[in-house]
């Protein structure tokens, strides 16, 4: 039993379908491979919010698209690898067009920022049998830890994947016309005391304000809700390295309706919050060990922001927005909230 009644346990280990699926498709590609295989453009260009610094726009076809809704966003800075090169991922979810029987699950998007490239990579959940399907999450947070990416999954809890387990498709029409996917390697589920409402894995950063546990930088955590009734909890949490059976989650707060992300750096936490689709974005600024003092600034990020992650080399904030033909890649200063 934990403190706070609240704790996640690994429930499932796809080990065995994971290497079932790299024999099948000849092998796994190193990641510094596919960052040799951007084929889409990534430009600069301008976006509306008060505290921007910098916005990238995705290629048009993206930029429209109403299938794939950008979510999750994390960079190398969180995995503590490629000193030197500027690189983001984001998470994509996908919605189900009226003409199809499914949506297609979620992806993941490789960017290098300094060559203005980046690739899709689909998420998948690997069978015994070597094939594989989609992973059917709303990905709205991401992390990039060594090795591994955690991807937020809501009430599912989070579905962790390796780098080293990247593999090119030899059927693309199996992948969805993906030429690379990530499968999953473990999936955690949260798990609550009676009387204590299951914690929900609405987004994930990593925790760079200066709390670190045996294996590293903890996880934070939160969830959306635009209920008045129902809980918006942010969250600590370690997985350490590895398979780890169960990981302690420790409530420090309440942040704001609307939730969209969370990121913590300089001894403060900025949380993102989104006002739909025509009104610019909000971020709250304050301490890290005190949520009750978060201060609302208004208009800061573009029309339907979501995750937020904090580079400390950079200095900066980055986030994603989600609305077609308004969506960005964008970056802010931290210091823009002091």
């Amino acid at each position: 039993m934990t403190t706070s009644g609240l704790r996640l346990d690994r429930v499932d280990d796809r080990t065995d379908a994971v290497a079932a699926v790299v024999a099948r498709s000849g092998g796994r590609v190193p990641f510094d491979a596919l960052l040799d295989d951007l084929p889409r453009r990534l430009r600069t260009t301008r976006a509306p919010g008060r505290a921007v610094h910098e916005a990238f726009r995705y290629d048009v076809r993206d930029q429209v698209d109403l299938r794939w809704w950008p979510q999750g966003v994390t960079t190398n800075a969180d995995a503590g690898t490629h000193h030197g090169r500027r690189l983001a991922m984001t998470t994509w979810y996908a919605k189900k067009l009226p003409h199809e029987d499914a949506n297609q699950g979620s992806r993941l998007s490789v960017m290098d920022l300094d060559r203005g490239r980046y690739r899709h990579v689909l998420l998948v959940r690997p069978r015994d049998d070597g094939t594989v399907e989609p992973l059917h999450v709303h990905a709205g947070g991401l992390v990039w830890q060594g090795s591994r990416i955690h991807v937020a999954g809501t009430g599912r809890g989070l579905f962790t994947c390796l780098l080293d387990d990247l593999v090119r498709v030899p059927d693309r029409a199996a992948a969805h016309g993906y030429r690379y996917v990530l499968p999953v390697r473990w999936q955690y589920r949260a798990h609550a005391d009676e009387g204590v409402e299951k914690f929900r894995f609405s987004f994930l950063s990593l925790d760079h304000a200066g709390r670190s546990g045996p294996s590293g930088p903890d996880l934070l955590a939160g969830e959306y809700t635009n209920d008045p009734a129902r809980t918006r909890r942010l969250a600590r949490l370690s997985l350490g390295e590895g398979a780890v059976d169960r990981a302690d989650i420790e409530p420090f707060g309440s942040g704001p309706r609307r939730m969209q992300g969370v990121a913590a750096g300089r001894d403060h936490v900025y949380v993102t919050v989104s006002q739909g689709r025509f009104v610019r974005g909000s971020v709250f600024a304050g301490p890290a060990g005190d949520p009750s003092r978060l201060r609302e600034h208004r208009h800061a990020t573009p029309m339907g922001n979501e995750d937020v992650a904090y580079s400390p080399d950079e200095d900066l904030l980055y986030s994603v927005s989600e609305h077609p033909s308004v969506r960005w890649l964008f970056t802010m200063r931290r210091s823009w909230f002091d």
